[in-house]
């Protein structure tokens, strides 16, 4: 019985693990994309794109009448919880984050961002029934503090607005609940049904802001598109780090419990670190390599626990 399940429950693992990789590497191209345009044109970028490209991920997954998380027959008169999950992540989460990062520093923001496994791994024992025993506590704390430490060694700059904490925090309710919210609706609606109408809701609401933050002046909305750097960021953001890493996210709610999922967020941390020094040249210190070993110890063990 416990090795059938190890069999149904490594297949999601190793999506959460690779949905998390995939966002480790996200900070390093959208540090490359910000070159060119506005956090809102970028973010209208990746999700209008994601998109569209997810179009034909679904008209090939209906045509096919697929099962399982990559079946697409919504039943669009019952998903208002679609919609909810998608204003949840991307639209408050990427909006929190952003203003949140942009009204702090780097530290400030590493550690309270941080704080999101820990939150999901509370809202699934008061929500969801999901309680972790104490040495899943004790890993998951174990994350947190390699995290912190691993922060706390970048070099940050700028004033921390209390604002911009309110919002960071605001990022770690989302976050947990986002994850909370795509395990609870697993049963009504696949993988790829949640990541379609999430891409959706990202593409409508950051257009939206896009427009609105160009005046609706489309030369400097398709400006960034001359730059061969952006192109190359975006390929990466939406096909890879939306419509890859969250499809894999979405797959991983459905089988694992909210703490198993979030646990991996620690990982974007140490792979966002070592991204920026093999390819944009950023140091690492002994203590971040140290710290990045803690993180990977504690994933595992609430893993294994």
């Amino acid at each position: 019985m416990q090795a059938t399940h190890k069999k149904t429950t490594l297949p999601a693992t190793l999506a959460a693990l690779l949905g998390n990789s995939i966002f480790g590497f996200s900070f390093m191209f959208s540090r490359m994309a910000l070159e060119s345009a506005t956090p809102f044109v970028m973010l209208m970028y990746r999700f209008c794109l994601a998109f569209l490209c997810l179009n034909g991920v679904a008209l090939w997954a209906k045509m096919k009448k697929k099962e399982g998380w990559l079946r697409f027959s919504i039943p669009w008169k019952k998903s208002v919880p679609l919609f909810l999950l998608g204003l949840v992540q991307p639209v408050l989460y990427f909006l929190a984050e952003s203003y949140g990062i942009r009204m702090t520093n780097a530290t400030v923001s590493g550690v309270i961002i941080a704080l999101i496994p820990i939150a999901a791994l509370a809202g699934g024992a008061l929500f969801m029934q999901e309680k972790p025993s104490r040495m899943q506590v004790f890993y998951s704390l174990m994350c947190i503090l390699g995290v912190i430490v691993m922060t706390l060694q970048q070099s940050a700059s700028g004033n921390v607005q209390p604002l911009g904490i309110l919002l960071l925090l605001g990022a770690v309710v989302t976050g947990a609940a986002y994850n909370m919210m795509s395990r609870s609706i697993s049963r009504t609606f696949s993988a790829l049904e949640r990541t379609y109408v999430m891409m959706l809701m990202g593409a409508i609401v950051f257009g939206a802001l896009a427009v609105f933050e160009c005046r609706g002046d489309a030369a400097l909305l398709l400006a960034p598109a001359q730059n061969g750097r952006f192109l190359l960021s975006m390929v990466y953001l939406s096909l890879f780090s939306s419509i890859l890493a969250f499809l894999c996210l979405n797959y991983a709610a459905t089988l694992l419990p909210v703490r198993k999922t979030t646990a991996f967020c620690n990982m974007t941390t140490v792979l966002s670190v070592f991204a920026g020094a093999v390819f944009l040249g950023d140091s690492v210190s002994p203590v971040s390599i140290a710290a990045a070993v803690v993180i990977i110890f504690g994933v595992f063990g609430v893993q294994k626990t």
